[in-house]
């Protein structure tokens, strides 16, 4: 390529970049505050103003337009969104009672009034009558031109008053709906199971019906109140993007939820899933946990990794809503052994994740005895027995008592226990390897 073409090319890049500027704030819940800026030729005569490739999916009420170049006499008489998109089917509707030509697969053409194109069916009042033909992939269709009323792309346009210059540098911000952004972690499991190192992505999916090219992207992570709920998404396509230091996103506290802020453009497709590291991979101190809840499972002990979102610990930092992914090395290998669901989690506050269900741990409940002490109390007699059946290790298991009744006291039991809440209590009880431990305890309710 000669030197003068080259420097054509990036002059023009350059003047189609700065003639469109695309700002794009995305939340949790299914919505996005799009910003755009573009210069546009406007006919003072007829002053229309037309903006193509905005979002299949915005919300009509929330637009806004206002003139960067003639911000005190520009006027919006009136604002149209149009989204009938040109089809086939949409193209055929609009050609009933007119004429259009068919052409068979064995060639035949055939010109005359299109009746209807219900039924996978064409039916055309022709010269020779009526045909009615049945629709196939081999059969070609010519009309012979788009139809009034229809599109290509979605489309906002104003009628507007007060513009003085033909060229104007507008900015037009509106919500979308079908664009959402949620967060993946993915942690690794030491041999002891006493650190995790944690990496975090971010998924942005966007369904909206529109591209956003080399767009400042923010991220606002809580939950906002909306009147409307969010609609299921489609998954389309994925791609995936590693952003570390500088570029990467830079977080802040943002009226009563959080911010982040991508430090660099990037370009978020429509019909597509990007993914963008969140913030780099840390080594984070955890414990493994084991919890019976006889009012969860009759049997089965959960096992759960617990760590502490603290910068001491190695994180500290705001984590939002998602799903946490558990692996751990098994020689050179690298193992999925669960995943769990986390809240918006703020600095300071424990992350407990269930990861799955013991296989060597069994628990069981028992109520052994059950004496009626008024019209309006009762005590119960408890036993809990947990099983292990490791071989070499050792185990603490959590056992979680819920009562359901407005008022309890504990007597008598084997083990100690700590008041969680209200209504529920959990005991620590040890069982050696190969061995068991029963927990009994005597419990009044009233009233």
């Amino acid at each position: 390529m000669k030197p003068i073409f080259a420097l054509m090319i990036f002059l023009i890049s350059m003047a189609i970049a700065q003639d469109s500027q695309n700002y794009i704030t995305v939340y949790n819940d299914n919505l996005g505050l799009v910003k755009q800026i573009r210069t546009v030729e406007v006919d003072l005569n007829n002053p229309v103003i037309k903006f193509k490739d905005v979002a299949a999916s915005l919300i009509p009420t929330s637009v806004h337009l206002n003139s960067l170049t003639d911000s005190k006499s520009f006027e919006i008489l009136e604002q149209n969104f149009e989204y009938d998109l040109a089809s086939a089917d949409r193209i055929l509707q609009k050609y009933i009672d007119h004429e259009v030509s068919l052409i068979l697969e064995s060639g035949e053409l055939i010109t005359g009034t299109l009746m209807s194109i219900a039924g996978r069916s064409y039916v055309l009042n022709t010269d020779n009558g009526l045909r009615i033909l049945p629709a196939n992939d081999k059969m070609q269709i010519s009309v012979s031109k788009l139809p009034e009323g229809l599109i290509t792309r979605p489309t906002l346009i104003w009628q507007v008053a007060g513009a003085k210059n033909k060229s104007q540098k507008l900015e037009v911000s509106y919500l979308t709906n079908n664009i959402s952004w949620k967060a993946e972690y993915v942690g690794v499991l030491s041999e002891k199971d006493d650190q995790i190192d944690v990496g975090a992505w971010v998924n942005i999916d966007n369904q909206s019906g529109a591209t956003y090219e080399n767009a400042q992207l923010k991220l606002v992570a809580g939950d906002i109140h909306r009147a409307a709920q969010p609609m299921d998404l489609q998954r389309r396509t994925m791609t995936m993007e590693a952003s570390k230091g500088a570029q990467g996103f830079e977080e802040k506290e943002f009226f009563e939820y959080h911010l982040y802020t991508l430090q660099r453009p990037t370009t978020v497709k429509d019909k597509q899933i990007k993914q963008i590291s969140l913030f780099p991979n840390t080594t984070v101190a955890s414990n493994k946990k084991y919890v019976f809840d006889a009012s969860k499972n009759a049997t089965q002990v959960e096992v759960q990794v617990v760590f502490v979102n603290k910068k001491e610990a190695g994180l500290g930092v705001p984590l939002p809503k998602g799903i946490f992914r558990i692996y751990k090395q098994d020689g050179k290998n690298l193992e999925f052994i669960g995943e769990d669901r986390i809240n918006h989690t703020p600095r300071n506050e424990e992350v407990s994740l269930t990861i799955g269900n013991a296989f060597d741990i069994i628990g069981e409940k028992t109520i052994t005895d059950r004496k009626k002490l008024s019209k309006t109390s009762e005590q119960q007699t408890i036993e809990i027995e947990i099983r292990n059946n490791k071989e070499k290790d050792d185990v603490k298991v959590e056992v979680v008592e819920q009562f359901y009744y407005p008022f309890w006291k504990i007597e008598n039991s084997s083990f100690p226990y700590e008041k969680k809440s209200a209504n529920k209590v959990e005991f620590t009880v040890p069982a050696k390897a190969n061995g068991k431990a029963t927990l009994n305890y005597q419990v009044t309710f009233s009233w």
